[in-house]
């Protein structure tokens, strides 16, 4: 089963997509400027510093703003969590076609309008992974085969 991601973001297997050269050499840039001290590493600082320059690179990539980095990192780090960043935002981008999310919250009983989830709040462990595998696994097959 898979662990959840270091960034808080639950478990998943993303983050094995390549970036293209293009994009590859705009990464080496923004983190060259990023990089001020030129240590081969980017910290909490100078990412604070470089705010504008990733944003721009989330906007000229289609990136969303969930990109999360450690206190530092390398360019090899910078690579790979935008890489990950990428290719979730992409699959998140085909999936909206298919409305996922509303095919699951019609599955999903009780809750109020206060605390529309509170059902599924409430389940433990066990129950939730059922509803998950049984209900959710369905109704998502089921859309998908029928595109």
């Amino acid at each position: 089963e898979a662990e959840g991601n270091q960034d808080g973001r639950g478990g998943g297997v993303a983050g094995s997509w390549a970036v293209d050269e293009t994009l590859r050499a705009k990464l080496r840039e923004v983190f060259g400027q990023m990089d001020l001290n030129k240590d081969g590493r980017v910290d909490k600082m100078e990412m604070s510093k470089a705010s504008g320059l990733l944003s721009e690179l989330r906007v000229e990539f289609g990136l969303r703003a969930e990109v999360v980095f450690e206190d530092s990192m390398t360019l090899d780090q910078f690579d790979a969590g935008i890489a990950r960043e990428l290719e979730v935002t992409r699959k998140e981008q085909a999936l909206s076609g298919f409305n996922v999310a509303r095919a699951v919250a019609e599955l999903l009983p009780g809750g109020s309008p206060e605390q529309p989830l509170a059902h599924l709040e409430g389940m433990n462990g066990e129950e939730l992974r059922h509803f998950c595998r049984t209900s959710v696994a369905a109704e998502v097959e089921k859309l998908l085969r029928l595109q």
